[in-house]
Order: C-alpha cells, then sequence, then structure tokens
C-alpha cells in the first residue's frame, strides 16, 4: 500500500536518497542507470506523489556522486562497475558505525 506524501516539493535528490536507503535496508547493494529511469521516477510518484523526469533525477544523482555528498547521508561510497553491459551500474556501500 503506498504510503502517504512525505513532503510537498521534495527535491530529486532527497527522493534518490530514501529510494537509496529502501533499497540498501533490503539488501539491495546495486543500481544500475535504468533504475534511475524507471524504478526511481515510479518511487516518487508512489511513495511521494512527485512526478519528476528521468532527467531530473539522473542529473541529481550525477551531481550527489561528482560533489561525494552521499558521504552526508550514511553512505560511505558509491563505486562505479564494470559490466558487460552498456548502461552504468554504481555499488552502494552504506557507511557502518
Amino acid at each position: 500500500m503506498p504510503m502517504k506524501a512525505l513532503a510537498p516539493r521534495a527535491s530529486a535528490k532527497k527522493i534518490i536518497y530514501a529510494y537509496l536507503n529502501r533499497k540498501l535496508s533490503l539488501g539491495e547493494n546495486y543500481i544500475s542507470s535504468h533504475n534511475l529511469e524507471t524504478e526511481l521516477v515510479k518511487y516518487g510518484e508512489m511513495y511521494w506523489g512527485l512526478t519528476k523526469l528521468p532527467s531530473a533525477y539522473s542529473r541529481a544523482w550525477r551531481e550527489i556522486r561528482q560533489k561525494e555528498e552521499y558521504k552526508n547521508h550514511n553512505i560511505e561510497s558509491v563505486v562505479e562497475q564494470t559490466t558487460e553491459s552498456a548502461e552504468a551500474t554504481w555499488k552502494i556501500t552504506r557507511r557502518t558505525i
């Protein structure tokens, strides 16, 4: 059952962090570009009640990685993985206390 929208006008970054925390809590440590373009868009709509374009999430994700902003959100590292696929895939590691 979908949750109520948690905050009006949540930024793409805020939704990405919530999405990553959800994935990590489920034991899913990898995210691929198709996750940003499909699954994350649906997550934003379903759990936050917000419709954002895939490109908005992609830009925010790129900035999070480039500036290492994820380190302020209980994530230790985001490392691009080499795969046989043409799409980008990253391994997300949660900070251990």
